[in-house]
């Protein structure tokens, strides 16, 4: 039997398996064999991992990252059962979750049935205690520390660079309206891909600021993008972790970011910090940037890869003796 079956969408969220397994742990990513404890590392897999712990009479912890305040609304959860492995779901009479209640309703079952709800950061406890009426214990993930390092040489940097989702809540069109007012004006990179491409490449255009807009890049030229950029900006309105600028300080570039709880947590005076919607501080923040050194990457030791590893190795053993 395994220790632990790990339930993961992507890469991202396996990154502390290898060093996990290197301290001892039997971790499986795949298939239906038992298991003592189930972890699922994001909403997406959360009801699959809840029917496996269930099936096996395993332990099952349940990192959840946010809770996005626009998705909930005002709004409460649908009545859900989980019964021969299948969820069962009555809509609630009166006023649901904004967007998606099913999946959030889901969510919300595995999350008042795990053994521990675990949190990347203290304003995501805060929220899943407000809003699911649970406990949680913020145990902090990481950023990718073996892929995001300085270059070995300096490099020529140009522009402003944004990693992210191209969403609303994203704020990216902050950036193009900041960098309208330096002259010459600055170019500007984002990488990423959603609903807000089209109008993004709109307002580049009515500002006269060269734009590029880019997804699926191989990791090896993200890496470089975050080398090459003269400064990072990071506007999101909301984020449970704040995964970019830690990307953008690994590298040893100047960021800006958002004053917001996440960035303030684990980012120190590392980036130049910003008011959301004011645009001269905004400018501001991108000048002294510009005009300043890179940040020393020691801010985040923290939230390596190894570092994250044994967080959880300490609050998993209790449950694997």
């Amino acid at each position: 039997m395994d220790d632990i079956r790990w339930f993961a969408p992507n890469r991202f969220c396996t990154l502390v398996v290898p060093p996990l397994r290197a301290r001892g742990l039997s971790i499986a990513l795949e298939g239906d064999a038992p298991a003592r404890l189930a972890i699922a590392m994001d909403a997406q897999v959360a009801a699959a991992a809840y029917t496996y712990a269930a099936r096996h009479r395993s332990v099952l912890i349940h990192y959840l990252w946010d809770l996005p305040p626009w998705r909930l609304g005002r709004g409460r959860h649908d009545w859900v059962w989980h019964v021969f492995g299948r969820y069962i779901r009555v809509p609630w009479v009166g006023r649901r979750y904004a967007e998606r209640p099913g999946y959030y309703s889901r969510l919300r079952f595995v999350a008042v049935h795990a053994r521990e709800v675990w949190v990347p950061s203290a304003h995501t406890a805060a929220s899943v205690q407000q809003r699911l009426g649970v406990a949680c214990r913020r145990v902090p993930y990481c950023f990718d520390s073996v892929r995001f390092t300085p270059a070995s040489a300096p490099r020529v940097r140009t522009g402003l660079l944004t990693v992210s989702r191209l969403t609303s809540q994203k704020n990216h069109a902050a950036v193009l309206r900041a960098a309208a007012r330096f002259e010459p004006k600055l170019p500007v990179r984002f990488i990423g891909s959603g609903p807000e491409k089209t109008a993004l490449e709109r307002l580049a255009v009515e500002l006269g600021v060269s734009c590029t807009i880019e997804s699926g890049l191989p990791d090896g030229d993200v890496v470089t993008a975050y080398r090459t950029a003269e400064v990072a900006v990071c506007p999101s309105r909301f984020e449970g972790f704040g995964l970019t600028p830690l990307e953008a300080i690994a590298s040893r570039t100047p960021v800006v970011v958002s004053d917001i709880p996440p960035h303030r947590e684990w980012l120190g005076t590392a980036p130049y910090f910003f008011t959301l919607d004011d645009d001269d501080g905004l400018v501001a923040a991108i000048g002294a940037a510009r005009a300043g050194p890179g940040p020393e990457p020691d801010v985040l030791a923290g939230v390596t890869i190894d570092a994250a590893a044994e967080r959880f190795r300490v609050g998993l053993m209790p449950y694997l003796g």
